[in-house]
């Protein structure tokens, strides 16, 4: 088998037999041997997912081969691969029992480990001496099926049953004294002094776990047999460190972290996924880990999922000013060049070779450094005044100054090409400037030969101010939708002015609904698509220009536009 490809015939055998109760029948004089399956490629998300590829080799001389316990796959995603010369009759899932040591945790249970054992027994009323009786084995009832008339049991409080039984103990104990046998609340023994040495204070529970094993139509020793699915549990997070230290070129430094929580990883091949991978039954998991039953697997299909992207979190709070760590310069992070990765439809993936990770470990990995080109930029963005509904926001105004009119936000920003062969993926960007930290922000994603703007820091020395006003209006001009509109137009001026000792670069974009009828100086106008019921177009104006140290310069616009009565 050269690769993880599901040989047709598997795909009946896992659909149909997992839930026969035919499949589960083989042979009881058989010998079921192990196949120990090993992890040999991952592909990590950035939403909590892996795509994993195992393989195991089949041992001789069994037709009944134990796979043990495997990831929980989300449901669709679990396939299984393997020669043409490997007969497989079927997959099937089972709960095995499993001995799981305890420390006693109540008395019932401290009595029943000692049994056979002498000892003196104290309640609040009575005090009992004999020997221990051990009481017959008790275990949790299986859970009625809901399928097939059977007997129906009271579940527990919580109304679920359990796959162990370490709840479900014997409430009596019985002693043998010199009068005869004595029957007592266990619960009601208060203190237990027992004969001889230590007591046993530890027993073994009894657990079930879900275990894959498969059955082949005849032996097949030393063929290979490969398991894919998608599984939750490990996840990676990327993020650059951008050094502006050179005017025009900035060094860009890749880092990822990996957290995982799923298995051990043992020198294999990982690749790190950037993109937005399509995942519909993402949060539902496979029936053949069996951590739900028929009904409870039912609700969640017809139940569908809620589309939500992981997106990475943005903290949005604004600094007033710039932390700036004065320190030695140390050395900016200088990793190798990047690898040349792999596309695939939508997706790209940046290979890691031997990784090695433990479960419950997480990892730093260096990806690479590269050069790019960049230049400082202002940006100031104005939005539209118009609201969705067409109404004019005249409640704009609030007193974050004290001429009350709201405060504008100009940015610092840097303009950065991405000059590699692969995307940049979202993730954390921080800047630094001679080896001082300067600011920090998100970095999205960047397909190759494209650029990004990405914010350094608020702007406090470039100041901006705006202000709209109405300068004409006819009444009742127009219906659309079955309400009435005012034809309005509006005159718009902009203000910039720079207090740093450096000429500005700045980058000034105004949202507007409505029709352009002026703009002072040429400004470039982008038409954008409008929205549902929407009665005026949209325009986005730009201006690109450079302001000189100490200097202030002002923009004006007029337009009009249809707002509802």
């Amino acid at each position: 088998m050269k690769s993880f490809l599901i040989h047709a015939k598997v795909v009946s055998c896992v659909s149909l037999l997992l839930f026969s109760p035919l499949a589960s029948v083989f042979a009881a004089d058989e010998q079921i041997k192990d196949a120990s399956l090993s992890i040999v490629k991952v592909a990590l998300f950035k939403n909590g997912m892996g795509f994993l590829q195992s393989e195991a080799t089949l041992p001789d001389n069994a037709s009944t081969v134990r796979l043990g316990q495997l990831p929980v796959p989300v449901y669709g995603t679990f396939w299984v691969g393997y020669g043409k010369d490997v007969a497989v009759k079927s997959l099937i899932t089972s709960l095995e029992d499993v001995m799981e040591p305890a420390t006693v945790q109540i008395m019932s249970q401290l009595l029943q480990q000692n049994a056979g054992r002498k000892a003196v027994l104290r309640t609040e009323k009575e005090v009992v001496e004999g020997t221990i009786v051990k009481s017959p084995d008790t275990k949790m009832p299986e859970a009625p099926g809901a399928y097939f008339m059977d007997v129906r049991r009271i579940q527990d409080s919580s109304g679920r049953y359990y796959y162990g039984n370490s709840g479900y103990e014997a409430k009596v104990v019985l002693v043998k004294t010199d009068k005869g046998m004595v029957a007592l609340n266990a619960n009601a023994v208060l203190r237990a002094d027992f004969e001889g040495g230590d007591i046993d204070a530890t027993l073994d529970q009894k657990l079930k776990r879900p275990v894959i094993r498969l059955e082949l139509e005849k032996p097949a020793g030393g063929k290979k047999l490969g398991i894919s699915c998608l599984a939750h549990g490990v996840t990676w997070v990327p993020s650059y460190l951008i050094d502006l230290t050179d005017p025009k070129t900035a060094k860009l430094s890749a880092k990822a972290v990996i957290m995982n929580e799923l298995a051990d990883f043992s020198k294999i091949e990982l690749e790190l996924v950037t993109g937005y991978p399509n995942i519909k039954f993402g949060d539902i998991q496979s029936p053949v880990a069996m951590t739900r039953n028929l009904e409870e697997f039912m609700n969640a299909l017809t139940a569908g999922r809620d589309e939500r992207r992981r997106d990475m979190t943005q903290q949005r709070a604004i600094m007033s000013n710039v932390a700036v760590f004065n320190s030695e310069m140390i050395p900016a992070p200088a990793y190798s060049t990047a690898v040349e990765g792999a596309g695939a439809e939508d997706l790209f993936f940046y290979p890691v070779k031997d990784f090695t990770l433990k479960k419950g470990e997480t990892a730093t990995i260096p990806l690479f450094s590269a050069e790019m080109p960049y230049q400082h930029i202002y940006t100031w963005m104005i939005m539209d005044w118009l609201d969705d509904n067409g109404n004019y926001r005249s409640n704009r105004q609030q007193n974050d100054r004290p001429d009350g009119k709201i405060a504008e936000e100009v940015w610092h920003c840097c303009r950065l090409i991405n000059n590699l062969k692969m995307p940049l993926t979202t993730a954390a960007a921080e800047f630094v400037t001679d080896g001082r930290f300067t600011g920090q922000d998100v970095c999205y994603f960047t397909a190759p030969g494209t650029d990004t703007t990405i914010h350094i820091n608020r702007a406090m020395n470039v100041l901006a101010d705006q202000n709209e006003i109405e300068v004409e209006r006819k009444r009742d001009a127009a219906r659309f939708y079955g309400s009435s509109y005012d034809l309005v137009k509006v005159r718009g001026e902009l203000k910039v002015s720079n207090r740093l000792d450096k000429p500005v670069p700045i980058e000034i974009t105004k949202e507007l609904s409505g029709e352009v009828l002026e703009k002072k100086p040429e400004a470039k106008d982008v038409q954008t698509a409008k929205g549902l019921k929407q009665v005026n177009p949209k325009h986005l104006l730009t201006w690109q220009l450079e302001i000189k140290p100490g200097e202030e310069q002002k923009f004006s616009y007029s337009y009009q536009v249809y707002i509802r009565n």
